[in-house]
């Protein structure tokens, strides 16, 4: 098994090996740039020369190195916002590295790039001005499982999340109040395996430049979601040198290659994936009967037209392929997936008054799922159930966003978006069902399910805001954003408020007021739980209030905040809490309508990193997230009163990079089973099982430790990256559900709740990187 996968990496390194050129007349450079006044190390400064694009961005320490310059005497710039624009000139001698220190001072920021909204993290990418930065080198080296841009994210506060699941759950928020962007272009289902609850993101995260999540509210050039938001953008190639990168390890084969054309003036990137889930399966004793086959290809090209104006081209192909087949567990399950996006944007700045950012685009998603089961049980509910389940989305559209600067002080943004969207389903399903009569037989009941519907339909959307600085420091944000969907006949406005107050350089407050609304996607009808029609669009109202704080190289952020949900559409559950790809004809699925809901609660993260050796963070969050069905308040599936992240970073030297991370969280609401027994006319007796009162129990408290050690080496003219990760340290069995044994002896009835299905035990796993 293994050797033909170390031969196609070796051919693979070989090839590329002989097909690279080193750059001729070339040196490095190595710098930090540090703060005028505290002399210490700024992160997250553009470093760049002039009039080549060659670029890089300081770490968490200020300290950055460029290889591959072109000797001569040279000019070399740093940019940051809340900076003035620094510079040093610098003698560049082939084969040679210089040493640059450059000093950095304060200055006013512009108003469009303040950030007004609480509940905004800035991920990956260190130039992102927001609440909180990590930097690649912390992503890239944290202790994590399948190398996946969700769960690079999933220690901040207010997410939740399984093992094995990307899907993330904000602030008590189901994974479908989450929009998700890569670079501006929405993706409806961004996850690989979803027939198993999404085990991994489509997009490769080493092709990831940075990431924003916004928990705590949106601007309102945002929308049709309630819960947060992803953005995602990928990331910048060099201009002036062609870096290729090799990755491997138990979860996939990786391919990134990146470069610039036209004298820097045209960039290009291109990364491929292949997944080797069933390997990890079987080194963690999984069952040899799934198998799991994933890969997505991302490719992007950028062309600086003018000084004002830049297009760029995007596409994003994934796949899915996942076969079960068990016969002598009597089931089958065959699946595909496969999602399809291109998209181009053309910004401009029109003027230094006026900027202007338009986007086309188009997107395919196409499911094909099949499969039967038999379970052979006399329980109440299906033994034997047959799934042929077909759907396509077609999407494409438009959208233009515009900001006009008055002033230093007001800012305009408007925007609008149109899209045409085409949904195909095609599904049946047959069930048979054996339950005791009033008499003396067993009554067989077969049921059928047939869905042949094309929905179509037209969206609509347009915003204004207004944001203004009336004082110094002090940021209000004033907008509206207005839905129209044909095919749910929806025609919502949703006001928002945003304010933010620099109570000085160390101290910020925020605070967010406004109406979402979330629309019933036109792919999103449960038609395997009969649902043919869709309903009105959810509302959620939203406020938060945070305050961060900075000293001594301790960033201190709090925030609390309270969603409240009205008209909320029926939702299906699954109250086993199991993963089964046949989920809609099981018998523990229900149906709720909840009357209302809310999620509350505060937040506390506590970072401290000045890019010396050690390094930690501390996230805490208490919360609440119910519905109320019927009068009774009930908590959300993933609702989790508290939840605890520790972690530790050391780096010995440049070379070495150990983190662990220790997460907690309390156990989630489950529904118990309640067993019974009919004894029929001719002294057979049928088991029956049912339900106690929906997330009245709870299981167990959740908590794990994860441990990762990096090493890189110089290889060449590159670097060869390796890693080792223990997932799951001391092996915590976790649970997601429970199991139950049931005996009936001499009439009586006794049952028994066990341990059920579990999390990710102990997972070990390793990989390399190649960049050269």
């Amino acid at each position: 098994m293994y050797r033909p996968i170390t031969r196609v990496m070796l051919s693979t390194f070989f090839v590329f090996l002989c097909c690279h050129k080193a750059a001729l007349a070339q040196g490095h450079v190595r710098g930090i740039v540090v703060h005028e006044l505290t002399g210490t190390g700024v992160s997250g400064v553009i470093v760049q020369f002039t009039p080549r694009r060659l670029r890089t961005t300081t770490g968490v320490d200020g300290r950055f190195f460029l290889e591959g310059v072109p000797t001569g005497t040279r000019e070399l710039q740093v940019r940051r916002i809340g900076y003035r624009v620094g510079s040093a000139i610098v003698d560049v001698v082939e084969g040679d590295t210089v040493d640059v220190t450059i000093v950095i001072s304060p200055a006013a920021t512009r108003l469009r790039d303040i950030v007004v909204t609480p509940g905004r993290f800035g991920v990956l990418d260190a130039n992102v001005v927001s609440n909180q930065t990590l930097s690649r080198e912390d992503i890239e080296t944290i202790p994590q499982v399948g190398e996946d841009v969700f769960r690079a994210i999933k220690r901040l506060p207010g997410l939740a999340a399984g093992d094995i699941s990307t899907r993330l759950n904000v602030r008590g928020g189901t994974d479908q109040e989450l929009l998700v962007l890569l670079d501006g272009m929405e993706l409806y289902e961004p996850y690989h395996l979803k027939d198993f609850d999404g085990v991994l993101g489509i997009v490769d995260v080493y092709s990831v430049g940075g990431i924003d999540l916004a928990t705590g509210g949106f601007g309102v050039e945002y929308g049709d979601h309630t819960a947060g938001l992803v953005s995602m953008r990928t990331r910048i190639p060099p201009t002036a040198q062609t870096r290729t990168t090799l990755g491997v390890s138990i979860t996939n084969l990786s391919l990134m290659n990146q470069g610039a054309f036209s004298g820097g003036r045209g960039q290009w990137l291109v990364s491929a994936r292949r997944g080797y889930l069933d390997v990890a399966l079987k080194l963690t004793g999984g069952d040899d009967n799934l198998s799991p086959v994933y890969w997505d290809v991302l490719g992007k090209l950028e062309y600086q037209l003018s000084d004002r104006h830049r297009m760029t081209f995007n596409t994003l192909h994934a796949f899915d392929d996942l076969n079960f087949a068990d016969f002598d567990e009597d089931g089958l399950l065959e699946s595909r997936w496969n999602s399809n996006y291109g998209w181009s944007t053309w910004s401009a700045d029109w003027s230094d008054n006026i900027s202007m950012q338009a986007i086309a685009f188009v997107g395919r998603v196409n499911r094909e799922r099949g499969g039967w089961f038999d379970e052979n049980r006399r329980l109440r509910g299906p033994e034997r159930a047959f799934v042929s389940d077909g759907r396509t989305l077609n999407v494409g559209g438009g959208r233009v966003d515009f900001g006009f600067s008055f002033s230093d002080r007001a800012l305009l943004k408007v925007g609008v978006e149109a899209k045409h969207q085409r949904a195909d389903y095609l599904y049946q399903a047959e069930t048979r069902s054996v339950r005791g009569s009033s008499g003396s037989e067993l009554v067989a009941r077969f049921d059928t399910l047939t869905v042949d519907i094309e929905p179509r339909g037209e969206e609509l959307a347009t915003y204004a805001a207004l944001r203004v600085q009336p004082v110094e420091g002090f940021t209000f944000e004033i907008g509206a954003r207005y839905d129209r969907v044909t095919h749910t006949g929806d025609n919502d406005v949703g006001p928002r408020v945003f304010a933010s107050y620099d109570l000085s350089g160390a101290t910020t407050i925020r605070g967010s007021l406004g109406r979402y609304f979330q629309s019933h996607g036109i792919h999103q009808l449960d038609v395997g739980d009969g649902v043919q029609s869709f309903f009105p669009s959810d509302r959620a109202d939203q406020m938060a209030v945070g305050v961060e704080h900075r000293i001594g190289g301790v960033t201190l952020r709090g925030e609390a905040y309270r969603r409240v949900y009205a008209d909320q559409r029926p939702r299906f559950l699954s109250l086993d809490r199991e993963l089964d790809p046949f989920a809609e004809v099981e018998w523990d699925r229900v149906g709720i309508d909840p009357d209302n809901g809310e999620a509350r609660g505060a937040e506390l993260f506590v970072q401290r990193d000045v890019g010396g050796a050690w390094a930690w963070s501390v996230a805490y969050a208490l919360s609440e997230a119910r519905d109320n069905i019927d009068g009774q308040w009930v908590p959300r599936t993933f609702d989790q009163r508290h939840a605890l992240t520790l972690s530790v970073i050391h780096r010995p030297s440049d070379r070495w990079h150990i983190s662990a991370a220790f997460h907690f969280h309390s156990g989630w609401p489950i529904t118990e089973s309640v067993f019974g027994a009919d004894t029929l006319a001719d002294g057979t007796v049928e088991l029956t099982r049912d339900f106690s009162a929906l997330n009245a129990e709870r299981l167990p408290s959740y908590h794990r430790i994860d441990f990762r050690v990096t090493r890189n080496f110089p290889l060449g003219r590159g670097t060869l990256q390796a890693y080792f990760d223990m997932f799951n340290l001391y092996n915590r069995k976790n649970l997601r559900s429970y199991f139950y044994s049931v005996r009936f002896n001499d009439g009586q009835l006794t049952s028994r709740r066990g341990n059920g299905e579990e999390m990710l035990p102990f997972l070990p796993s390793l990989g390399l990187r190649w960049e050269f």
